[in-house]
């Protein structure tokens, strides 16, 4: 009955900390691109280079209806009204990563309060003797809806953006957010003015710590829910049996009248 309870208590305490990490992910940016440029001039006094940025993007899952939001981070010597400081997805045009935003977070969402639930429920009925229980198949459910919502923004935000973002609007970027999840490229861009020009362009792309904590999030549900499903097996293998009639531990038979 101690390891029974133990088990139990303890897979219900995995649960509760990974509803909580869900539960910290929406809150924090999923997804983030930066961006850094530095300029070489040629001048009779020789080359020299200026440097602006960094920029950077961060993609948040909440945001507006139909949509997620973009912050943005400006080098010092932007203007702000160029370089806004957060936007929608779709009024940046973005409209199908802002469907995988509010696809993502509707997923990540339902698994937090599935999660907060089993937890809550295999506290209160923690050590019951059940095969199958309500708080085991609630943890069970949302370490499939974590998965979903981790798995299905990493599949399919490269679409997304390659679906939204024009060949114009990439520029001179040959490969961007719109080709892997993750990656970074350096691009050299030659300058017209002045002859001696040039600028190179470094950018990097990939998951922020929204996406890193439901992965943590995913890994400690399902340790939660493993314990509980082994709680209930102990139930099973911890149940006593019916001694058979006649057995020591059984009823003594009647004795035959005489």
């Amino acid at each position: 009955m101690v390891r029974r309870r133990t088990g139990s208590l303890l897979g219900a305490f995995y649960v509760l900390v990974g509803a909580a990490l869900l539960g910290s992910a929406l809150f924090a940016p999923w997804y983030d691109y930066a961006s850094y440029s530095d300029q070489h001039w040629g001048t009779p006094g020789g080359p020299h280079s200026d440097a602006i940025g960094p920029s950077e993007l961060y993609f948040f899952l909440f945001g507006l209806p139909g949509g997620g939001s973009v912050q943005t981070t400006c080098p010092s010597g932007n203007i702000s009204n160029f370089c806004p400081t957060s936007s929608s997805y779709s009024g940046a045009g973005l409209n199908s990563t802002g469907q995988v935003a509010a696809l993502t977070f509707a997923l990540a969402t339902a698994g937090f309060a599935v999660a907060a639930i089993s937890g809550v429920l295999g506290v209160i009925w923690r050590g019951k003797a059940r095969t199958v229980s309500p708080e085991m198949i609630l943890a069970v459910v949302a370490v499939a809806l974590a998965i979903a919502a981790t798995a299905a923004f990493a599949v399919l935000l490269p679409g997304a953006f390659a679906h939204d973002l024009s060949a114009p609007q990439r520029g001179y970027e040959s490969s961007g957010p719109w080709s892997s999840f993750y990656g970074s490229a350096t691009f050299g861009i030659p300058m017209s003015c002045p002859a001696l020009g040039c600028s190179q362009h470094t950018a990097s792309w990939g998951p922020s710590v929204g996406w890193s904590l439901s992965v943590a999030a995913i890994a400690v549900l399902l340790v939660g829910a493993v314990m509980m499903i082994r709680s209930r097996h102990d139930v099973v293998e911890s149940s006593p049996s019916v001694a058979p009639a006649g057995s020591a531990h059984g009823p003594n038979p009647q004795k035959p009248a005489r």
